[in-house]
């Protein structure tokens, strides 16, 4: 796994971390769904050997392919790639859902980050990665009171 990238404003991110960071979303979707690349391909609505280049970060892909995998799988697709150029997608309807439900997902984030904590006193990449699925789900609960605060923000 390549070192994080931290790119400003207005400057060039390579084409092929890009590609490579798609291709690592992908892969982690197929690894966590037991998915196949059939599957993936089935949503992309590409072959299975495309879907396996994609994958590979050995090609680009079309415009309407990366928006159905973003429709599909939302930010676990896209978030890494768009945050190379400093941006992160979120659903129009991240305001649903509960505040009973946003309390438990944050809770489970941070009894996460408090185990992994107990050790040695940081969060190293693997507990990190194993982390995933929690941070995901606490941060679709974050947007959605950042959208019921821009709502309100607005009125």
């Amino acid at each position: 796994m390549s070192a994080p990238q931290f790119h400003g404003r207005y400057k060039t991110v390579p084409a092929s971390l890009m590609l490579e960071t798609l291709g690592n979303s992908l892969s982690t979707i197929k690894a966590e769904d037991g998915a196949t690349d059939c599957d993936l391909g089935a949503v992309l609505g590409k072959s299975d050997d495309r879907a396996a280049a994609y994958r590979a970060g050995a090609s680009d892909m079309g415009v309407v392919s990366f928006l159905r995998g973003m429709r599909e799988w939302d930010g676990r697709f896209v978030n890494g790639v768009m945050a190379l150029v400093g941006m992160k997608a979120v659903p129009l309807d991240a305001g649903a859902g509960s505040d009973r439900a946003s309390f438990t997902a944050i809770a489970a984030l941070l009894a996460e980050l408090a185990s992994a904590l107990e050790d040695d006193g940081i969060v190293d990449d693997r507990e990190l990665a194993g982390m995933g699925r929690v941070i995901e789900a606490a941060g679709q609960h974050v947007d959605r009171l950042r959208e019921r605060l821009r709502v309100r923000a607005v009125a």
